[in-house]
């Protein structure tokens, strides 16, 4: 499965947000693929693991603070 970079971004600002989070964008792919809904998930709980924070803060800032993730488009 894929996932894009804005889905990649929309994950960063989730955890960020909701999870107190600070995921680098190739730690970020897993929660990007459960919010795209590309991970079904209808019979029972899932796990996901986030990692990494190896990115630096005005890069963050920057993804996480584009206009098409400012609210939450989690599908999950």
């Amino acid at each position: 499965m894929t996932v894009t970079d804005q889905d990649i971004t929309i994950a960063m600002a989730f955890a960020f947000r909701h999870l107190k989070v600070v995921a680098e964008p190739s730690g970020a792919c897993a929660l990007a693929a459960v919010l795209a809904g590309h991970v079904p998930h209808e019979s029972g709980t899932i796990g996901v693991v986030i990692s990494g924070g190896g990115v630096d803060l005005p890069t963050f800032h920057r993804l996480i603070s584009q206009p098409s993730h400012r609210k939450d488009h989690a599908r999950a």
